[in-house]
């Protein structure tokens, strides 16, 4: 019998043995379990098949919790993007390229060849809590990077909160016409979104500045249902000449209290983070602010202050409508509606031959608030 080092030499054999690959058919399977019957399935699948735990609690609970059930209909129709797929199966065809064009960056990007010059090479690294002459050294760095920016702004994150950062791009883009792109984790989207809304941002009216939306990898069930993963790259590509990337998220807790770090690097290094980018960008999905709720319900008061309240102009048709968009905006569920029926105006006729409706009270967040008050002709 050959011995270990013989095998090596002629080739017949490799020691040590090769180690697993990446794919395992047991952890899928107990996936599987997972989705299909929570924590305790997965445990006694586990026990059932003597396999080491490989998960940690907290990606158990998050997976159970996240799982997405098999889609009762098809997708809403939008722009489609690159990494989007209706059927993950075996049988399902995946060509080396793709039959859809990816989403052009149609701000511009910046040109450079492949193998072009951009600049030398140079690392810097701010750590934060520091220990110099700010504790605050990420979050300033980030801020002087974007404040430098005098063509593109190219940003990929997981979390975007800090309104003080968000504050700088919105100068970069109005005051010296930097471009901007932004991907978001699908995820942390609505918290963006409502940083946008307390600061009266209207994203539609942003032209030079695109947002976004990506997740991570998609896991598909054999019963339908899905498992979608999370953004965790972080990097903002500054001119397509400077990157700057760590473990710092664009949140208040990371800029205050959380430990974190970036790099800002420049030289041949940043072609990679531009390439990424784009693959990412092409990945992405547009966001439709018509179809979030916020956004309809800013859309019932707009409607609502542009009714003429003027009593030679207010029919009752127009009075009705107020009504019905009266009951869209503020009134949530049936119960509450009964309430407010319960406590309708008090109508009487005056001389003048028009109906005065009082205004009523009602309850909103917390506190009792007049409706605005009009007068229907007769």
């Amino acid at each position: 019998m050959a011995n270990p080092s013989q095998c090596l030499e002629e080739g017949d054999g490799r020691w040590p043995p090769r180690p697993p690959g990446p794919y395992s058919e047991a952890q899928r399977l107990a996936l599987e379990e997972l989705v299909a019957g929570g924590p305790e399935a997965l445990r006694a699948f586990l026990r059932r098949e003597r396999l080491p735990p490989f998960l940690s609690e907290p990606e158990v609970q998050a997976i159970a919790r996240g799982a997405l059930p098999p889609a009762a209909g098809p997708e809403p129709a939008g722009e489609a993007s690159l990494g989007a797929s209706l059927d993950a199966s075996s049988l399902t065809y995946f060509p080396e390229r793709s039959d859809l064009e990816p989403p052009a960056l149609e701000l511009g990007w910046p040109g450079f060849a492949s193998g072009a010059f951009r600049g030398l090479t140079r690392v810097e690294a701010h750590f934060q809590p520091g220990c110099g002459e700010t504790i605050y050294g990420c979050k300033e760095a980030v801020r002087r990077q974007i404040g430098s920016a005098r063509q593109m702004i190219a940003l990929v994150m997981d979390s975007f909160t800090d309104t003080d950062i968000f504050k700088d791009l919105l100068e970069a883009c109005s005051q010296r016409q930097v471009k901007a792109y932004i991907l978001l984790d699908q995820s942390s989207f609505s918290h963006f979104l409502k940083m946008c809304k307390d600061l009266g941002v209207d994203l539609e009216q942003e032209k030079l500045m695109r947002v976004r939306t990506l997740t991570g990898n998609t896991y598909y069930t054999r019963s339908g249902a899905k498992i979608v993963g999370k953004v965790r790259e972080k990097f903002m590509l500054i001119d397509g000449i400077r990157v700057t990337t760590g473990s710092y998220s664009f949140t208040w807790t990371d800029g205050k209290l959380n430990s974190s770090n970036i790099l800002i690097l420049s030289g041949p290094a940043v072609a990679h983070f531009d390439l990424e980018f784009r693959i990412l960008y092409a990945r992405s999905k547009p966001i439709n602010l018509k179809e979030l709720p916020s956004f309809q319900k800013s859309k019932v008061l707009d409607q609502l202050l542009r009714i003429t309240v003027s009593s030679r102009d207010l029919t009752r048709e127009n009075f009705l409508r107020m009504e019905f968009l009266y009951l869209r905006a503020f009134v949530g569920n049936l119960k509450r509606k009964r309430s407010w029926l319960h406590t309708s105006r008090e109508a009487l006729y005056v001389s003048s031959n028009a109906l005065h409706a009082s205004p009523p009270l009602t309850k909103r967040n917390g506190s009792l608030v007049m409706r605005p008050h009009w007068i229907v002709e007769r």
